[in-house]
């Protein structure tokens, strides 16, 4: 079969126009690039969500439209809306709604992938413990399991999920993990094979141009000290606070989708931007002086150990110093990132790193090493589906 005509459903826990563009992103639009037709399928919505307070317009947009089509109509992106969906809540963490919530989906989700052409599809990708159903719904030439975090160390995590991504992991060909100390969770699972899979980045676009300086950024002093992601029990606020306020000199800007954080207050030095698309965010990286993973290791220790962080190539392609609580993964990555310890070492790393003074090509050649087109060819060879 050639490659032109090889098809994979990619079955994600993120929504595809989300802002946080992970993995499963970017190796579905790899795959694309080399010749493949993509279904990529979210984690479903449901009215439950929207008691919950969720905002729930980008998703829905995909829902009512019946997906989306992207990247020279190669892709289709779709969000399912169900009745009942899988949450750590009364009612929706049983082990039934893990299972079959698909059956309450409206229309149903596996007769939409059907009648796109994906019935029987040359790789089953699943990224997410709340589509295991796909295993049994498609034929699949070949499935993976992608785990890129300890999962059980989340709150919307269940007794019905670890059943769950336990039974997925034994069912598929291969379950592929992005850091190393996953190793050891995904054998407890049990699986049939397991490999690596870290995560990389796309580099051209964040080293291929000179992206012109954000508005917002014209408005704030220097230097400017830049952190870009979610907001979730990873990230510490409590040590961001601390370096804010020991360094007024110094704008700390944070960008990523707002969440309610009793520890992030408003200072003169503190700028909460919000969450940005995809294609801006190179701009925000590039026009910082400095870039920061501040996750919260001690609170979260099995959680963050085993991390393998995307946003360390992105600010080490973009030339930026980077600044990063030391955990398990990323020590062993030997990047050229300051590691600390304690909140002293963290603000001593960045008052170092902010008077660094050349040391950009050696980041951006780091960065290059971990280019997404370089990892999923390693992958696909492994899975026996290059060329």
């Amino acid at each position: 079969m050639s490659p032109a005509s090889r098809k994979a459903l990619w079955a994600a826990a993120t929504y595809w126009t989300s802002p946080l563009q992970v993995g499963s992103h970017h190796i579905a639009r790899g795959l694309v690039a080399r010749g493949w037709e993509v279904a990529y399928i979210s984690d479903p919505i449901s009215p439950w969500h929207l008691l919950g307070g969720v905002d729930l317009a980008k998703r829905a947009a995909l829902y009512w439209h019946g997906g989306m089509s992207d990247l020279d109509d190669r892709l289709w992106a779709y969000v399912p809306a169900a009745l009942a969906v899988p949450a750590n809540q009364p009612l929706l963490r049983s082990g039934w709604v893990q299972r079959t919530w698909q059956r309450l989906s409206i229309p149903g989700v596996i007769g939409m992938a059907q009648r796109r052409g994906f019935g029987h599809v040359d790789l089953l990708g699943i990224n997410s413990f709340s589509q295991p159903f796909w295993l049994e719904a498609l034929q699949a030439d070949c499935s993976v399991f992608r785990v890129a975090d300890q999962y059980d160390q989340y709150p919307k995590f269940t007794p019905a999920a670890r059943q769950v991504e336990a039974q997925i992991a034994r069912s598929v060909d291969v379950v592929a993990y992005t850091a190393r100390v996953l190793e050891p969770y995904v054998q407890s699972m049990h699986p049939r094979r397991a490999v690596h899979f870290p995560n990389g980045l796309d580099f051209k676009h964040f080293a291929g141009k000179q992206w012109a300086c954000p508005a917002e950024y014209m408005q704030i002093p220097r230097p400017i000290v830049v952190y870009m992601g979610a907001l979730d029990l990873r990230f510490d606020s409590e040590l961001v606070m601390q370096a804010v306020e020991r360094l007024p000199q110094v704008s700390f800007v944070v960008v990523g989708p707002q969440v309610s954080d009793p520890h992030l207050q408003p200072r003169p030095n503190l700028y909460l931007l919000g969450p940005k698309q995809y294609a801006q965010v190179p701009a925000y990286l590039q026009h910082a002086d400095v870039g920061i993973i501040p996750f919260d290791v001690a609170r979260h220790p099995e959680l963050v150990n085993g991390i393998h962080p995307l946003k360390l190539y992105q600010y080490l392609a973009c030339g930026l110093p980077v600044v990063a609580t030391a955990w398990q993964e990323l020590e062993s990555l030997n990047s050229p990132a300051h590691l600390s310890h304690t909140p002293d070492q963290f603000v001593a790393s960045l008052q170092q790193a902010l008077e660094e003074k050349g040391g950009a090509a050696e980041r951006i050649e780091y960065a290059s090493q971990a280019d997404w087109d370089r990892r999923l060819d390693d992958f696909l060879e492994t899975l026996g589906l290059a060329g």
